[in-house]
């Protein structure tokens, strides 16, 4: 605990803080704390890049003994079985299965509806008259879906035929609109 409050008012004394006689003679006294005061000098000088010795001149020759002291450890590939066995590849296996078979079922999914499709395509190009879906049911009258429905909201045949003549007064209406303004611009043409 000492040694760490040493360190603490070394590091304070460097940045200029806390000087006092009695640490200084402290200092000189303590190689240890010596030592510290080195190495604090020698990192704030590589922070600061003040230096381009960044570490000392016997550093390759303890790295390249501690290389040659660690064991050689023989590293091998892992056969098919040994990796089967792995307590991880089991719970990989247990997760991707249900996703392997939804996988599975909407693929066959795909094939089907691009196989019906293709084949109603054939079938359209054969009778082209036949109506793919039919929508009216077999007597060709539509019927209430429900049998709360108010009978105000239900359309009859007669506001049926007044929308019809209302959508022929109109088309008749488009029509010679549309022939009159032809002959205008067809004129207008000619005159140039």
């Amino acid at each position: 605990m000492q040694k760490d409050v040493q360190k603490e008012l070394l590091s304070a004394y460097m940045d200029g803080e806390q000087v006092s006689n009695e640490f200084t003679a402290t200092l000189c006294r303590d190689e240890a704390l010596q030592q510290d005061w080195a190495n604090f000098h020698a990192i704030r000088s590589v922070m600061r890049e003040e230096s381009a010795v960044f570490l000392g001149a016997d550093f390759t020759a303890k790295m390249d003994a501690l290389i040659d002291a660690e064991p050689a450890l023989q590293m091998s590939q892992p056969t098919p079985d040994e990796v089967a066995d792995l307590p991880f590849m089991q719970k990989l296996k247990a997760m991707f299965a249900p996703l392997t078979q939804v996988a599975v079922a909407a693929a066959v999914c795909l094939v089907a509806v691009l196989g019906v499709q293709s084949f109603n395509a054939n079938q359209a190009d054969k009778s082209a008259d036949t109506p793919v879906l039919q929508t009216l049911p077999f007597n060709k009258d539509v019927q209430q879906v429900s049998y709360n429905a108010p009978s105000k909201d239900v359309i009859t045949n007669e506001q049926v035929e007044q929308k019809n003549k209302r959508i022929g007064v109109m088309l008749q209406s488009y029509e010679l609109q549309r022939r009159l303004h032809a002959d205008s611009v067809s004129l207008g043409q000619s005159q140039k």
